[in-house]
């Protein structure tokens, strides 16, 4: 099975095809390298409520968030403090954000330690089997 990694060389995208234990080995190096992980989706009707997985991917990995300034995910990344809200469409306020970051990496380790925690205790999929099971009791009740 082949994956796909993405390695930025003088400023040009390159993929490489590894094996996936070696794609996964070069993730985690990438992770360990970054400032913050982006969630910058334009706002389009399907993405205003939704969470996407990659959000609480880059929590599980300790990383500050920097997402799209949509209400709905407003309450997890600032009200929880895990990150900053952006408008996504302003290149200008995502780099500032990633500058904030790469300026106070104090604060970027507290807001991604904040994260990590978040999803070890309630964003996980063995809380998410909790509630969708105590639905389907109400359901059937």
């Amino acid at each position: 099975k082949q994956t796909a990694v993405v390695e930025r060389r003088k400023g040009e995208v390159e993929t490489k095809l590894q094996g996936a234990e070696p794609a996964l080995v070069a993730v985690k190096e990438m992770v360990s390298q970054s400032i913050a992980g982006l969630v910058t989706l334009r706002p389009l009707p399907n993405y205003l409520d939704a969470l996407p997985i990659k959000m609480f991917e880059y929590m599980q990995a300790g990383l500050p968030v920097i997402a799209s300034d949509f209400p709905y995910w407003r309450t997890l990344v600032e009200d929880q403090g895990i990150g900053v809200c952006v408008n996504p469409e302003d290149p200008k306020a995502i780099a500032s954000a990633i500058q904030r970051f790469a300026n106070d990496p104090a604060l970027a380790r507290e807001m991604g330690e904040r994260g990590r925690k978040l999803v070890t205790e309630k964003y996980n999929w063995e809380q998410e089997a909790i509630v969708l099971g105590e639905l389907y009791q109400r359901l059937s009740a």
